[in-house]
């Protein structure tokens, strides 16, 4: 289960570094898909900033309270890791949202 954790841990904060600008208009959902009007629009590179720093916390906090709460209590520890990254997306979700609203219409 340790393993598990550590190399979910790590996946998390390879998604950060792995996304870039010059492939997100290939590797982004909902960018990709986007004219090219609206994608000069899109403030990517803040974004882009955001999903980075997102994923690094996400990655390190995964792996510091997932690794606390095996050593304090396995059972809490087994419903920690699926929940966890499931509550994170979404409010990674909402919080993404602002950059849609950043465009201009």
């Amino acid at each position: 289960m340790i393993y598990l954790l550590i190399g979910i841990s790590i996946l998390f904060i390879i998604i950060g570094f792995l996304v870039t600008e010059r492939n997100a208009q290939y590797v982004l959902s909902g960018y990709n898909t986007m004219s090219e009007e609206k994608k000069k629009q899109f403030p990517i590179k803040s974004y882009l900033h955001f999903f980075r720093n997102f994923h690094i916390i996400l990655g390190a906090s995964y792996l510091v309270i997932g690794y606390l709460l095996f050593l304090l209590n396995v059972n809490i520890f087994q419903v920690f890791l699926p929940l966890y990254p499931v509550l994170a997306y979404l409010y990674f979700n909402r919080k993404s949202g602002k950059f849609l609203k950043q465009q201009t219409p």
